[in-house]
């Protein structure tokens, strides 16, 4: 542009319209970004101050949320702990709903005599036996309402203990109960020689609520002329743990004697549950012998029945009603003439995890028809699918089945009743009683740890507290399973907590008395539940402590972020007042610009018109 020649004012003028142009490119880039400075050429002072200030802002941010998170672990915590003393506040109330109707321990016994005054004193209570105690020729027990029997292993001794009788006149019972007796951890030994009355070793005839726990009866009738003796007899009696019925009599096997008459019974006219791991030996001798007689026998859960009768026309289930649910099983193992496993009984199997197996050595699995001309008859009811073992073959229900066994039958056939016959699978149980007595042993050994008095209500509220506390974590950390937390509070962790977990579940807090046999067993679990709400509470206010410093903290740090990003903006944010204004300022001065301009050049152009 070496040619053309501008004079001095149109010259000025154009460099204040190139000024104000590079003005307005500032202003109007201001005005699009909201910065005043958006690098480091505009202010290298206050760009990399403000950048410092947001990224310590930014690592606050980032903190914060761990912040927040950390507040969320606590405050699970807190609620399952406020959750958590409501069911140990439920579970101490049922303690002391229990601790109304418990047994105190009313004496503990070594000989007969100590026995006997306690027994006719008259006071509801456990009586412990602390030794083995012979009884005196003829010596009978009858407890009043109220009144129980217990080895002392029954409250965590170390050995049963064993009551021996020996009845030589006129027959009584060995023990008579009374309503809401229990007899525990017991041996009992009973020896006679006279002729037996239809009654029992063990007594309850119209009582109720009674309990046996680990009990072994061993009966020795040395008479050939006696009536319907049972082991148990009468009552409405529960099993826990297990119950042996062991006869050591005389075997009459497949002979016919008049004379002999021993019609021993393992359990007669006895309403009979067992509760769920269960289990009942019976194994019974003699003439005319039945296993269960007139009983009305209940089976839950996993129990289990085991029978084995060794006499002519000796019998397992006989005239009673049984009831199997859930996965209970039946054995039983008849030996002798005219014997049979089951006669003129009624069977409702509720479940098909039931099993009913059955073994008769000699005449059949079941009579309808007896020899001696009594017609009488077999009944049963089947779920589904429920499974019935004989000789002969495994038989299934293949629908729900009602059936009757008409009179005369004795066969070990049942598929002429609608049951599905499968004689690849022939019942086997007569392995399980090879050794009979040995196997009771093994059974009280195996059963005894396991089988003592529970409070099912109880235990469960306990189960569920236990449960609630497992499931109080939050993103994978369990501040009541002893876990920790850790909450940083500044971007190089110079500044912290360490939130320490605790074992707040039952075994940690002390809740160890699970079992309820005695008063003293429930006031220890009152004891150990104030104790564990007490540590519940003192947990709650440990974790309220930490949840007050970390919400602190977290306010504070919400509020220094504010304080960082709104030092970093009073450095870069432009105030978009003033530059609205700068740049109608510049706009008006750039159209005086070009009108200054336009007076400039008009000098030239008057020379113009002279042409």
């Amino acid at each position: 542009m070496s040619g053309i020649s501008l004079t001095a004012s149109m010259r000025s003028n154009l460099l204040s319209l190139q000024n104000i142009a590079g003005q307005q490119d500032i202003v109007q880039n201001r005005l699009a970004t909201g910065l005043k400075v958006s690098s480091a050429i505009d202010n290298p002072s206050s760009y990399y101050t403000a950048s410092s200030l947001n990224n310590r802002a930014a690592d606050l941010t980032a903190l914060l949320d761990a912040m927040s998170q950390g507040v969320q672990t606590i405050k699970a915590a807190s609620e399952a702990i406020d959750s958590g003393t409501k069911f140990l506040e439920q579970a101490k109330a049922v303690a002391n709903q229990a601790l109304e109707t418990a047994q105190p321990v009313i004496a503990r016994v070594s000989n007969e005599a100590e026995l006997l005054a306690a027994i006719d004193s008259g006071q509801r209570g456990l009586i412990v036996l602390e030794n083995d105690i012979t009884l005196s020729e003829n010596q009978t027990l009858s407890l009043k309402d109220g009144q129980s029997l217990a080895g002392n292993k029954y409250l965590g001794g170390t050995q049963k203990a064993s009551l021996t009788f020996n009845i030589t006149s006129e027959f009584e019972p060995a023990i008579t109960l009374g309503n809401n007796s229990t007899l525990a951890e017991l041996d009992i030994n009973f020896t006679s020689d006279c002729r037996q009355a239809e009654s029992g070793i063990i007594f309850a005839e119209d009582k109720s609520g009674i309990t046996l726990e680990n009990i072994n009866i061993d009966m020795k009738i040395t008479s050939s002329d006696g009536g319907y003796l049972g082991a148990l007899y009468g009552g409405d009696m529960t099993v826990k743990g297990y119950l042996n019925i062991n006869d050591l009599g005389k075997t009459y096997g497949n002979h016919d004697p008049a004379a002999d008459n021993v019609q021993n019974c393992g359990i007669s006219n006895t309403n009979l549950k067992m509760t769920s791991g269960a289990v009942v030996n019976i194994h019974i001798k003699g003439q005319f012998s039945q296993a269960l007689r007139r009983a009305n026998l209940v089976m839950e859960g996993n129990s289990i029945l085991n029978i084995k009768t060794e006499g002519h026309q000796g019998m397992g289930l006989s005239s009673s009603k049984i009831t199997q649910k859930d996965q209970s099983v039946i054995n039983v193992d008849t030996h002798g003439k005219a014997a049979a496993a089951v006669l003129n009984s009624f069977l409702t199997i509720e479940s098909d995890k039931c099993r009913l197996n059955l073994n008769s050595e000699q005449t059949g699995v079941f009579f309808s028809s007896i020899p001696w001309g009594g017609l009488l008859e077999c009944r049963f009811n089947l779920a589904a699918g429920v499974q019935i073992s004989t000789p002969a073959g495994t038989y299934t229900a293949p629908k729900q089945i009602s059936a009757t066994l008409p009179n005369g039958f004795n066969d070990n056939s049942l598929a002429v009743f609608g049951l599905s016959e499968d004689t690849s699978k022939p019942a086997d149980i007569s392995h399980i009683f090879d050794d009979f007595e040995q196997y009771m042993q093994d059974t009280a050994a195996a059963e005894a740890s396991e089988n003592s008095i529970s409070a099912g209500q109880y235990s469960e509220t306990i189960k569920q507290y236990d449960m609630l506390i497992s499931d109080s974590s939050y993103k994978g950390i369990n501040l009541l399973e002893g876990q920790y937390l850790k909450i940083n509070f500044n971007e190089d962790r110079s500044s912290k907590i360490d939130v320490p977990g605790v074992k707040a579940d039952s075994e940690s807090l002390g809740l160890k008395t699970k079992e309820w046999k005695t008063a003293e067993d429930i006031e220890k679990s009152i004891s150990e539940l104030e104790e564990a709400i007490g540590s519940l509470r003192s947990f709650a206010s440990e974790f309220g402590n930490y949840y007050s410093i970390v919400t602190t903290r977290q306010d504070f740090t919400e509020n220094l972020i504010n304080v960082l990003e709104e030092g970093a903006d009073k450095l870069t944010l432009a105030d978009m007042n003033q530059e609205s204004a700068n740049m109608l300022a510049l706009q008006t001065a750039q159209q005086l610009a070009v009108n200054s301009l336009s007076l400039a050049s008009q000098a030239s152009q008057s020379i113009l018109r002279l042409f």
